[in-house]
């Protein structure tokens, strides 16, 4: 018995180019000599998150166009889609989308259909991206052939299209080969978490600015780690002569980000300039330094925080974007998920952007993505990974002097975590803070924590502190964040829901 399996890249709401992509592999799979033909679920119209364009009148029209035409294909039943039970073998499509803990679940569940079942399992899987609106997502493939004793014989490669000829015997036996009828290599399951991530971020990146008609990206370049490695993933997506990045300095700008942002850029090959803003910055102070109300004495002094936020704002909201109006270009939100946790961003300013691809990773993630982007040489300036984390908005930010974010990464990272992805509350983790069990329920390391903090009581300070901007100021920023590229499984705004109230 001979069966084509097929992976597809599936277009939510494509039937068109859908039913083209199964036309032309059930054309192959005739000419390889299969009896059965295998597709993902929701393979003709990628029903997946379509949200109210599912319902669409014309949609639904041609929806039934193709799937006449399908029908006709399939004269004779072999071709199938989705799940299915068949004398010989079992047919499963897992219809969910991409997080670490994915690869892991399938194994669990189908090993253990295929032992019941007491034969082949076929678990077919599609690639490409969906979203909801507020969260994208990549559907991972992954494909891969149980025999049945429930062990693994056959995997196909996650994140692209594949697909191959399983010849199963009398006996169960199974062997695969490619489209071209060579034995075909089975992918080996990463070994490196980040790596399974990294890639998820490039395929959304590159599926989605396609999907949005976007050919150019700009990126607000501070030398930083959180923007070097967006630029990475961004130029590695849709090329580096299509990402153009700009330094926007200030005299808080060191000289160390300064040439850490250049290169960068000549590392990647991008386009790369310098637009200082401290100009345009001291004309808005100055001009709003005339303005007076009428019926009220307010001045408006534009100092301190509310400087550090007109920065921020003037290099995205004024800048960056019209640089990307002129290009023809989208610009990104370079923010990861600390920084959303805790609020720690200027709506309007860094904040903006067509998507967040690091909105998902906590900080200590971005610098482990870094590192591995560097795996085969230094495309990441060494500077960028060693400075401290700093926003560089006033002279407390001086990162040669050693000072930076209020966030302590390597404890906070963890404790955000805690309270995130694993969905404790505050009183959870003031329990483990008093009976002394906290960095060890966290992972946080003990030590390092005892030199943030000499006291229980300053630790309990410091965690009420940022656990009322999390549930106040910080949630009214996230939910006016960019769209975010979900790889963890509690994503803001997409697996971590939050009401406003």
């Amino acid at each position: 018995m001979n069966i084509y399996m097929v992976q597809m890249n599936v277009e939510p709401g494509n039937p068109e180019e859908n039913f083209n992509t199964m036309s032309a592999a059930i054309s192959r799979a005739k000419k390889a000599g299969a009896d059965y033909v295998l597709f993902p679920a929701g393979a003709l119209l990628g029903s997946y998150m379509l949200g109210a364009k599912g319902f669409e009148s014309g949609l639904q029209g041609r929806w039934a166009a193709c799937f006449r035409k399908f029908v006709k294909l399939n004269k004779d039943k072999k071709i199938i889609v989705g799940d299915s039970l068949e004398k010989q073998f079992v047919v499963v499509s897992l219809e969910h989308t991409y997080n670490l803990g994915k690869a892991a679940v399938v194994k669990e569940k189908y090993s253990k259909v295929a032992r019941e079942a007491k034969r082949p399992v076929f678990y077919v899987a599609p690639v490409g991206t969906c979203n909801s609106g507020k969260n994208i997502y990549a559907m991972d493939g992954g494909s891969c052939i149980f025999d049945k004793t429930g062990k693994i014989v056959f995997r196909m490669p996650q994140f692209k299209a594949a697909e191959a000829l399983v010849k199963v015997d009398a006996k169960g036996g199974i062997k695969v080969y490619d489209p071209e009828g060579k034995p075909a290599k089975s992918f080996k399951p990463y070994t490196q978490k980040i790596a399974e991530v990294h890639d998820a971020l490039v395929l959304m990146i590159r599926e989605n600015l396609k999907k949005f008609h976007i050919g150019r990206m700009v990126i607000g370049a501070s030398g930083g780690i959180d923007s070097a490695v967006s630029a990475a993933l961004y130029a590695e997506a849709i090329g580096p002569e299509n990402v153009y990045l700009v330094n926007m300095p200030t005299r808080f700008n060191s000289s160390t980000t300064k040439n850490a942002a250049h290169d960068l850029a000549v590392n990647l090959g991008c386009p790369y300039t310098v637009a200082p803003i401290e100009g345009m910055l001291n004309a808005i102070r100055k001009d709003l330094a005339k303005c007076k109300f009428e019926r009220s004495n307010a001045k408006i002094k534009v100092e301190g925080l509310h400087y550090e936020n007109l920065q921020a704002r003037t290099r995205s909201s004024s800048v960056l974007l019209s640089i990307a109006s002129v290009l023809g270009a989208g610009i990104t939100c370079n923010g990861n998920k600390s920084e959303a946790t805790a609020g720690y961003c200027t709506l309007y300013g860094d904040s903006c952007g067509v998507m967040c691809a690091l909105g998902d990773l906590w900080k200590t993630q971005v610098y482990e993505l870094a590192n591995y982007i560097n795996r085969n040489g230094e495309i990441i300036p060494k500077a960028s990974i060693d400075v401290p984390a700093s926003a560089e908005l006033s002279d407390a930010m001086n990162v040669d002097e050693g000072k930076g974010d209020p966030i302590k990464y390597p404890y906070h990272d963890r404790l955000f975590a805690y309270w995130v992805d694993e969905r404790h509350a505050l009183e959870d983790t003031e329990k483990l803070l008093a009976n002394g069990t906290l960095c060890k329920k966290i992972g946080a390391d003990e030590k390092y924590f005892k030199k943030l903090f000499k006291t229980k009581d300053a630790a309990l300070e410091d965690m009420r502190a940022w656990h009322r901007r999390f549930r106040g100021i910080a949630l009214a920023k996230r939910i006016q964040f960019p769209p975010i590229l979900s790889v963890s499984g509690s994503a803001f705004g997409g697996e971590y829901i939050e009401s406003q109230g």
